[in-house]
């Protein structure tokens, strides 16, 4: 009676470890995407927004989501509230004034703004590399970028 009951805690345990490995191993890592600081200019005044796209084969959602502005951890929110699949990706920000990102960048220029993005989906944390550059946020502004080609331009016509 010892044998088998030994026997079967064996299998049990054999059994409960190789679930635990095959469920370990379906996870796919979530990434971040795009993340960028961009900028507005209006009124002698600028804006910032901190934009990064989450997505997660797996579906997960985020467990938080941040921005780190030189070493300070802020929260982000969906652009989106309604947005729940991380299938197809889901866009966070933090918009910032003038005067909130300067708060960030005291003794230093206005432009020696570092920062990166941190999240985890349940299984890791997931951050990017660390950036310094700053775009001109064309969609909030209001403005088409236009592409050229470099050929057949109308330029001194």
């Amino acid at each position: 009676m010892k044998k088998i009951s030994i026997v079967a805690i064996s299998l049990v345990l054999i059994f409960a470890i190789g679930i635990s490995s095959i469920s370990c191993a379906q996870n796919t890592k979530a990434t971040l995407e795009g993340g960028a600081l961009l900028y507005t200019l209006a009124n002698n005044s600028s804006s910032y927004r901190f934009i990064v796209m989450y997505k997660d084969a797996d579906g997960d959602l985020p467990k938080y989501m941040f921005v780190y502005i030189n070493s300070s951890r802020r929260p982000m929110v969906k652009q989106d509230i309604t947005d729940n699949n991380p299938k197809d990706g889901i866009l966070y920000v933090l918009s910032l004034t003038q005067d909130e990102l300067s708060q960030f960048t005291r003794g230093t220029s206005e432009h020696n703004v570092k920062y990166y993005f941190r999240t985890n989906d349940g299984h890791g944390i997931v951050s990017t590399e660390e950036s310094s550059s700053m775009t001109l946020d064309y969609e909030q502004m209001g403005l088409v970028m236009e592409y050229s080609s470099g050929s057949g331009g109308t330029c001194g016509r």
